[in-house]
């Protein structure tokens, strides 16, 4: 193996400069290489866009594909008596409200306790003992009493586990405990009845010792009613605190009741939610056609169509003579035309352009709003069909965009890609190879310049040996 010589030693020459200058030289390739390759990735990087621009596109037209144009408003004079909201399937109309009264929940409260911890059940005669509790027409739902929940708490905490219907909790009054019952729905359907079965035997008899007051028959509970909803009778151990009462209105003089203040079954396609009384004067419901959500649709794929044509175009274009990325690239000058296609067609015998969604010399839409209602107005099911349509088209076309165009496209550049990395592997092995070479050589040239100056010095030394004789 031959000595390595220090760079320049002998030649006096900075061999390890010159060979980075020659190296220099031989990486040219590399350069415009890695260029077109940056050209490359940037292309990938752009089709990426396009494809997210156009998946948006594509959410747009299957928006107007799926569309209903028409919707219904409700509006309501007053909004702090009741709001109301309307469905496609109501139909137009003035309506004059008066609440005359909110629907309410029942709420009874138990006999005194002296404290929470106080036994709600005689458990010395029979261990076991139940409470049955009902709201309205429901089922009842059984709730057993042994010594491991005979409390206020133990039992409020076995009611609320159970789902009676009902919530319970326990409260001072400031010198007493108190069960509250409340019921969970509104209206005289959602009234509560509570029985008791103190021997255990599953039969609620609601006479003699079931009812007395005494032991857990205190929270007897199963009243009869007047018309406002006041006790009248029956068992009455527990005490209303709030009655339940229906809702009660007059629609256009035409008075009806509800259990619920959310009501969807007095007009049809119309919600009311009332919120408070007002007995003295009408609150007016005002239901009429809206056309703001046919056009939030059409304006949201104008935005939408001219976010991927500016996109397209400023990949395509020349600007002061220089070329762009995707300058004269066909898919990109596909995507464009397909779209300008599309849109221009004629579906259902219009066009958009008759609906006011028209194209300006530079491709991209724009919505005369005053034109599109007008057409609404005029037939909003022609509109609707034609829309509809026009989404439908343009849904197919997109979608071909994005999942055969364009992905075969990245593809084909990925591949270039993959070619262009094989050669720059070959290069940079050949470059070493190279880079090897020169030293070698430099090297072998320092060499000889070594023996040279030592065969120099030997026969200077003769000379210099012969003379002094």
């Amino acid at each position: 193996m031959g000595l390595t010589i220090s760079s320049g030693l002998f030649s006096g020459m900075n061999t390890d400069q010159i060979v980075t200058q020659l190296m220099t030289l031989e990486k040219k390739p590399l350069e415009t290489l890695a260029t077109q390759k940056a050209s490359y990735q940037a292309k990938i990087s752009s089709y990426a866009s396009l494809s997210s621009a156009l998946s948006g596109l594509k959410s747009a037209a299957n928006s107007l594909a799926d569309a209903e144009f028409l919707s219904m408003s409700a509006s309501v004079s007053d909004t702090t008596v009741f709001s109301a909201s309307a469905t496609s399937s109501a139909s137009e109309g003035v309506y004059n409200i008066k609440v005359s009264r909110l629907a309410s929940t029942q709420s009874i409260y138990s006999p005194a306790y002296t404290a929470e911890s106080s036994e709600v059940a005689d458990l010395s005669s029979f261990s076991t003992q139940k409470l049955s509790i009902q709201v309205g027409s429901n089922a009842a739902v059984e709730v057993t009493i042994t010594s491991a929940n005979n409390s206020l708490t133990g039992l409020r905490d076995a009611i609320n586990d159970a789902g009676t219907g009902v919530t319970a909790s326990v409260v001072n009054d400031g010198s007493n405990y108190r069960l509250i019952l409340s019921s969970d729905s509104t209206g005289a359907s959602g009234r509560i009845i509570v029985k008791a079965d103190e021997n255990g035997d599953g039969t609620y008899t609601e006479a003699g010792g079931d009812i007395d007051s005494t032991g857990l028959s205190k929270l007897a509970f199963n009243a009869t009613y007047d018309a406002d909803g006041l006790v009248t009778g029956g068992t009455a151990n527990m005490t209303q605190s709030q009655a339940a009462l229906d809702a009660a209105l007059t629609v256009n003089g035409l008075s009806v009741t509800r259990s619920s203040n959310e009501i969807d079954d007095l007009i049809t396609g119309v919600t009311l939610n009332l919120l408070k009384t007002e007995t003295t004067s009408n609150v007016k419901l005002t239901v009429s056609k809206d056309y703001s959500s046919g056009s939030a649709k059409a304006s949201a794929f104008v935005s939408a169509y001219n976010s991927v044509m500016s996109l397209a175009k400023g990949l395509t274009s020349v600007t002061d003579g220089k070329k762009v990325l995707l300058t004269g690239d066909v898919t990109a000058r596909s995507i464009m035309s397909g779209l300008r296609s599309a849109i221009t067609a004629r579906y259902d015998g219009l066009s958009a352009a008759r609906m006011g969604i028209s194209h300006d010399k530079n491709g991209m839409l724009t919505l005369d709003s005053s034109v599109f209602s007008a057409a609404m107005e005029d037939d909003i099911d022609a509109v609707a069909a034609t829309l509809n349509s026009m989404g439908a088209a343009l849904e197919t076309t997109v979608s071909d965009f994005i999942t055969t165009m364009i992905p075969a496209r990245k593809t084909g550049i990925q591949n270039s890609i993959s070619r262009l990395n094989d050669k720059i592997e070959n290069i940079n092995r050949n470059l070493t190879l190279k880079e090897k070479s020169y030293r070698d050589r430099f090297n072998a040239m320092e060499e000889i310049l070594g023996k040279l100056q030592k065969n120099g010095d030997f026969l200077t030394q003769q000379f210099s040996n012969s003379s002094s004789k």
